[in-house]
């Protein structure tokens, strides 16, 4: 048997943060499993509502619910300062915005791990998310999306994800959906606090499967799927976001010791993602991509450090 550290981390949705919480008190078939329910918090949580998630994990058999407060912001941040706090062997992510609607979840990710040991993490689907033949044709030639739904694209993106809720086995993969993905705790041991992923940290479940996948299998199940009730709009600027979408990949890139081909592929998503952004008038998103792409052709990088860390 498994036992979970479930982690979410957290900034100021106590609406959706509550809904979440409320889907894991209703999972059944777990009465043997012990929990850890640990909130890494960005933001202010209403100690009343933090009243009512402590109520909410008592009512677990074994479950024991753990506030953490951070004092550095970043996502990237809490998903690595959580592992100090959780002591079990399954370390599962959810963003505040899932929602568990199969009250079996938690019992069909444990039987996953307990099919093979040289399974290291298993990763789920969000409903809903799909593509069309012309969307999937053009994510391949821009270099935004492998043919297959468990390979990174050439220049490291993940949009092959839009593959799997036309899936219905268990397959291999490289790469997981942040907002429902789950590793072996120890598999993770390598994770670092990397000064360039900070605040949305574009890519982090990326980092996080490429680091674990040095131990073991990288399995998607089909069956584990949420709702995912995600904003349209990422809660830091355009630009930011679209600058650390170059960095963040180039550096993946570096971490999966990548030939010159998956640079130059970087460099043409890139290019593709600044005319797209500007044909939609998105000027903020368009000269982030810009400085992203002087990031990744400037040969002094190292002297970027400091901007990269603000």
């Amino acid at each position: 048997m498994f036992d979970v550290s479930i982690i979410i981390p957290t900034r100021n949705r106590v609406p959706d943060l509550t809904r979440c919480i409320e889907s894991i008190g209703a999972q059944q078939g777990i009465e043997d499993t012990r929990l850890e329910l640990i909130i890494v918090d960005d933001g202010d949580i209403p100690e009343e509502v933090l009243d009512y998630y402590y109520e909410i994990a008592a009512q677990l058999a074994h479950t024991e619910l753990v506030y953490y407060k951070k004092t550095r912001p970043g996502v990237w941040l809490s998903r690595y300062e959580a592992l100090t706090l959780a002591h079990h062997d399954i370390a599962l992510y959810f963003d505040d915005d899932a929602e568990l609607d199969d009250p079996f979840y938690m019992r069909k990710l444990i039987d996953t791990y307990e099919q093979d040991e040289s399974i290291v993490g298993v990763g789920g689907i969000a409903k809903g998310l799909q593509t069309s033949t012309l969307g999937r044709l053009l994510g391949v030639l821009t270099c935004q999306m492998s043919t297959s739904p468990g390979k990174l694209s050439p220049s490291s993106l993940a949009g092959s994800l839009l593959y799997w809720n036309e899936t219905d086995t268990m397959f291999d993969t490289e790469i997981f959906h942040g907002c429902n993905m789950s590793f072996k705790r120890e598999a993770l041991r390598d994770m670092l606090p990397y000064p360039w992923m900070t605040s949305y940290a574009v890519g982090d479940d990326l980092y996080m499967c490429a680091l674990a996948s040095k131990y073991g299998r990288l399995v998607i199940n089909p069956e584990l799927k949420i709702l995912h009730h995600e904003s349209p709009r990422s809660r830091d600027g355009a630009a930011k976001v679209a600058m650390a979408t170059a960095i963040n990949h180039y550096y993946l890139l570096n971490m999966r010791k990548s030939g010159a081909g998956g640079y130059l592929a970087l460099m043409w998503t890139l290019l593709y993602l600044t005319g797209k952004a500007a044909l939609k008038r998105n000027l903020g998103a368009a000269l982030g991509y810009i400085k992203g792409i002087g990031f990744v052709l400037n040969p002094l990088k190292n002297k970027y450090r400091e901007f990269l860390t603000d």
